[in-house]
């Protein structure tokens, strides 16, 4: 008898965790979402090409920027290592549940720290991104403007229009925060410009169609 697909292993485990918290996932995927509105927690079981098994990914994936797919914002790779598989079902499925339960650990610390505009603030100011200049001020930015903080809402937006990068996709990111900055004088504007960017963010992600607004309120 062939043993069982790894990967039905880690669906099956996934499952059992995630479900009662409504993380699912995303077609017959190794990636699991906790599906939050304005943003997504990514879960990732990632397979090493040539090996059987897997290492851990989570990440928060915010929904106001326009794209078609799933990026980590804010953390990535978690400090565990490969596990293989070598045929022992019981010993990949235990190695398994353990990679779940640190997902959803971060998963519900996520969830505290986005429970409200003023919680989200603070938590998305406090970290380092990859690109700091362009998508730390773009992320840094947005929170801003949607807790009235029009100051520094337009100090981080200030900050990516000077960046440089060879890339053409830096223009258009310029472009869109551009616009923001001319069609939002009024507070109401600018939270209704990025709930409109939310929702065409999630057609293109292609995330079921949910009531986003208003966003979680400013305590």
């Amino acid at each position: 008898m062939l043993p069982p697909d790894h990967s039905k292993i880690i669906n099956k485990t996934a499952k059992k965790i995630f479900t009662p918290y409504g993380i699912k996932q995303k077609g017959k995927s190794r990636i699991w979402l906790d599906d939050q509105g304005w943003y997504t927690t990514v879960i990732e079981f990632q397979p090493f090409s040539g090996r059987q098994g897997t290492t851990l990914n989570v990440g928060v994936n915010f929904n106001w920027h326009e794209q078609t797919y799933f990026s980590f914002d804010i953390s990535y790779r978690q400090d565990v290592d490969f596990v293989e598989y070598d045929g022992n079902e019981e010993v990949f499925s235990k190695e398994v549940e353990n990679f779940c339960e640190l997902a959803l650990n971060k998963v519900l610390e996520y969830r505290e720290h986005f429970q409200n505009l003023q919680k989200a603030k603070s938590f998305i100011l406090s970290q380092t991104y990859t690109s700091e200049d362009v998508w730390g001020s773009y992320h840094k930015g947005t929170i801003c403007g949607l807790t009235h903080d029009a100051e520094e809402r337009n100090y981080y937006f200030q900050k990516l229009l000077q960046a440089t990068h060879s890339g053409t996709w830096l223009n258009e990111l310029k472009d869109q925060v551009n616009l923001l900055i001319e069609n939002s004088g009024q507070q109401n504007e600018f939270t209704e410009n990025i709930l409109e960017t939310i929702r065409k963010t999630r057609a293109l992600k292609k995330l079921p169609e949910i009531e986003i607004a208003p966003l979680p309120p400013v305590s």
